[in-house]
């Protein structure tokens, strides 16, 4: 009688389990949004090489202005070396896939947008995180875009798709809707919603690497969602000019107050934290050496400014070259551009900083220390706790730790400064007719 319980209990447990093992195999979903660096083609990579033996596909949910062309190369290589179906979709509503997004979604085996979605501008010109444009010979410009023209032809041959498109896409920065993208054989479909793909993609036979075909059973796979760990976010972070632009102010402010404010430590331990992060950011962004030369140039006119009577001259020389710096730091195309009011704040914000800021503490450091010797011996203040022989001395408007010489004073008494020595003081008890 147990054993039979024992088997109908087991039943419904065995058809979970075997429903389960002959279920479609997962959807991996990734995610490219906002600019492509490293950390992004880092991501993307080690997502489709860890779906290789697990996933029927992976799915790529894009938006991005685009990025740097070495990254989304890697990205294009592990694409088309995946033996798993590659799904790009160009998502949600509104989302972008330009630049270096729109040669990774022409590679992709199955490429789909959202109703409300554009792509193309595959131009090198905005193939920079930051936007940097770089100013280079009529020679170089043309090998440049002839080889990307070049991978862009061979990308949509090997796809199928429209290769008159592709490279018009890169020669001219040609934009399509998702609707233009379809009739032009741009894409592969069009789709309101991940389950909406999920759901159209059903039955899709698709041709991976190794010339083998994969047949999606989609419609019911569980997806499994993979976004950046907090890790990989904080290092993309640091890519974004937003982001170095703080870190650069940081840095410049950090240090200098420091140096202007000897002992301070807090603002030397903020700057050298953030030349730290710069050195990765700087390391991932490409770096206008002008601009920096310019930034130096600005931060020594303002210290000079202050140690020499220039009567706030070097001052404003300082304000200018700052701007032409960050102009050429933080120059854009595309999405990534640091607003130029913004620059001007920033510029006329760090005037000021050293202007009254720091100039408050230089002005500190050439002025006589009233408060040492020639100004407290011979002053007299009170007694801030009982000394016995040692407490706290009100002098001056300062407390101190003073030590009595003449016995026991109690907190409340007069006292009298007789010596320094350093920080510390040697008083007495004073009376009227001292």
């Amino acid at each position: 009688m147990v054993s039979r319980i024992t088997f109908w209990l087991l039943i419904p447990i065995f058809l979970l389990v075997s429903s389960q093992a002959g279920g479609p195999p997962p959807v991996i979903q990734l995610y490219i949004v906002d600019q492509i660096d490293p950390v992004t083609a880092d991501y993307i990579t080690e997502g489709i090489a860890q779906a290789q033996n697990r996933a029927q596909a992976v799915l790529i949910l894009m938006d991005t202005p685009g990025g740097l062309l070495t990254s989304t190369q890697k990205i294009i290589q592990a694409i088309l070396a995946s033996e798993v179906p590659i799904i790009v979709y160009v998502y949600p509503n509104g989302a972008t896939a330009a630049s270096a997004g729109a040669l990774i979604t022409m590679v992709a085996h199955v490429a789909a947008m959202s109703p409300v979605s554009n792509i193309g501008s595959a131009t090198p010109v905005a193939l920079s995180p930051s936007g940097e444009v770089e100013k280079i010979g009529k020679s170089m410009e043309r090998k440049i875009v002839n080889d990307l023209a070049a991978k862009a032809r061979s990308i949509a041959r090997e796809r199928g798709r429209n290769v008159e498109w592709a490279e018009k896409a890169v020669r001219e920065a040609s934009n399509l809707t998702s609707k233009e993208a379809l009739n032009k054989n741009v894409i592969d479909l069009i789709a309101s919603s991940v389950p909406d793909l999920m759901r159209k993609l059903d039955g899709r036979r698709v041709k991976v690497a190794n010339d083998r075909f994969i047949t999606l059973r989609t419609q019911s796979a569980p997806i499994e969602d993979q976004p950046m760990g907090p890790w990989e976010k904080f290092l993309h972070y640091l890519s974004n000019p937003m982001v170095v632009l703080f870190l650069t102010l940081a840095a410049t402010y950090g240090l200098i107050y420091e140096i202007a404010n000897p002992g301070s430590i807090f603002p030397g331990v903020v700057g050298t934290i953030a030349i730290i992060l710069l050195l990765y950011s700087y390391s991932v962004l490409p770096v206008n050496v002008a601009g920096f030369v310019f930034i130096i140039l600005a931060i020594a006119m303002f210290l000079i400014d202050l140690f020499t009577p220039a009567h706030g001259a070097l001052t404003v020389g300082g304000a200018v070259s700052l701007f032409l710096g960050l102009i050429m730091l933080f120059r854009s195309a595309e999405g990534f551009m640091v607003p130029l009011w913004l620059l001007g704040f920033v510029t006329l914000l760090t005037a000021g900083f050293f202007a009254f800021v720091v100039g408050l503490g230089v002005r500190a450091l050439k002025n006589p220390y009233l408060s040492g010797r020639e100004g407290v011996v011979g002053h007299i203040g009170e007694a801030r706790t009982d000394l016995d022989p040692t407490g706290k001395v009100f002098v001056d408007g300062s407390l101190w730790t003073a030590t009595s010489i003449d016995g026991k004073i109690s907190k409340g008494e007069p006292v009298i400064v007789k010596e320094m020595h350093g920080l510390k003081l040697k008083v007495s008890r004073y009376t009227e007719d001292q």
